[in-house]
């Protein structure tokens, strides 16, 4: 058996956020060439992609004022809503970078190690599934924002260099406002340069952060599991014949507070998770819904073939990315709810009186479901994503009002 690593979870989370100049994490010291390396990319990327916002806000406050480009001005509140996420994710992932060490060095510590240990965990199951998720979600968002990035340039080898069915001529990959001419000036070249480092600074900001939630969430289900695994297949010894009644009771009694110890711990780590993660959820929830939403009105206006495509990768990318967290928050719910199961699935009423009380208190603490929080103001499981989902319809409804009249 392949003897799995705790970084196997993290690879393609931390390889984003290297990209980005964050560590998320200290595990290890690191030299101060590295960390001038990391604030150097980080704060040049911050203040880039920051740039580009504030362009792109000015474009749509000029298109409302002057009453024009309203299509144009409502894509542009989707790029901006993407944007603003993915600064957001990268800013409280920076900020909570100790209780994120504290939190990752817990998680290690009961991290199986061994071969036997990995067995008795399945350990290579959730390192496939999770490897699995995250390649696939990484190919996705890479293929939403490189079809952004370079669209202009296709646009122009297609049309106008190969097939030459009409001239394309110089474009951005995003609307926004300039202060000079840029069409026929060498600052179109390094202006489309920065633009596509913001357009992947801001997917990257995103997915770094939902990568290492989904690494995080995986490994407590996991734990879950074994708990639940444990409690389901332990065979009680009181009362056995074969043992002498206070010996089985002692031992039945240890087995009790190491599992009760070790749940309790778990707890604890997910209540840790969420005061990661929390804030940053919230706000990808509340922006998501507003993305799809103008993603949406701009699908039902007439774009053409090509727009369409990029519309539709852009909602579908957007729909997943909430459809992803909904799905870990509600396997999460789940794992922890099967220990209540796994209580009652267990050779208990051959168990001693003082044995039978302590699994009724695991029970009735099972039975408040561990989830996966967006503050107290959100709980997330699968229903989630139909809220979301009706709000942006709401929103859409309401959009498509406003532009009738």
């Amino acid at each position: 058996m392949k003897l799995y690593k705790f970084e196997d979870f993290f690879r393609l989370a931390n390889l984003f956020y290297t990209s980005l100049g964050i560590e998320p994490y200290a595990l290890g010291q690191s030299t101060k060439w590295q960390i001038f390396c990391r604030y150097l990319i980080f704060y040049f990327q911050i203040i880039n992609l920051s740039s580009m916002v504030v362009c792109e806000v000015t474009y749509v406050f000029l298109a409302f004022r002057n009453d024009n480009n309203f299509l144009e001005a409502t894509m542009i509140m989707s790029y901006i809503g993407f944007v603003l996420v993915g600064i957001f994710k990268m800013l409280s992932i920076w900020r909570q970078r100790s209780l994120l060490t504290t939190f990752v060095q817990e998680l290690m510590h009961i991290f199986p190690q061994t071969p036997e240990q990995q067995r008795l965990y399945n350990l290579d199951i959730y390192v496939r599934q999770c490897t699995r998720v995250t390649v696939c979600f990484s190919l996705l968002y890479m293929l939403l924002i490189w079809t952004y990035n370079l669209f202009a340039i296709l646009q122009y080898v297609i049309y106008e260099r190969w097939l030459m069915w009409r001239v394309v001529g110089k474009q951005l990959p995003y609307t926004m406002y300039i202060l000079w001419d840029w069409h026929d000036h060498w600052s179109y070249y390094p202006l489309y340069a920065l633009e596509c480092i913001a357009g992947f600074t801001s997917a990257a900001g995103q997915i770094s952060c939902d990568l290492l939630l989904c690494a995080f969430a995986t490994q407590l289900i996991m734990h879950y599991d074994y708990v639940a695994r444990s409690l389901a297949m332990y065979e009680v010894k009181t009362r056995q014949k074969f043992m002498e009644p206070r010996k089985a009771m002692a031992e039945d009694m240890k087995f009790l507070r190491n599992i009760i110890a070790y749940h309790a711990n778990v707890l604890s780590l997910s209540e840790l998770m969420n005061e990661v993660f929390g804030v940053a959820l919230f706000f990808n929830f509340m922006a998501s819904s507003f993305v799809i939403c103008f993603v949406g009105f701009q699908m039902t206006m007439g774009a053409d073939p090509d727009t369409l495509f990029k519309l539709f990768l852009f909602l579908f990318t957007s729909a997943s990315q909430v459809y992803l967290i909904s799905h870990y928050g509600q396997q999460l719910i789940d794992a922890s709810f099967n220990i209540a199961t796994a209580v009652y699935n267990q050779q208990w009423y051959n168990a001693d009186i003082g044995y039978k009380k302590m699994l009724v208190l695991i029970a009735a603490r099972a039975q408040k479901p561990v989830e996966l929080q967006a503050t107290t103001f959100v709980l997330i499981s699968r229903g989630t994503m139909t809220d979301i989902m009706q709000l942006s319809y709401k929103f859409f409804a309401l959009l498509r009002t406003i532009y009738a009249e």
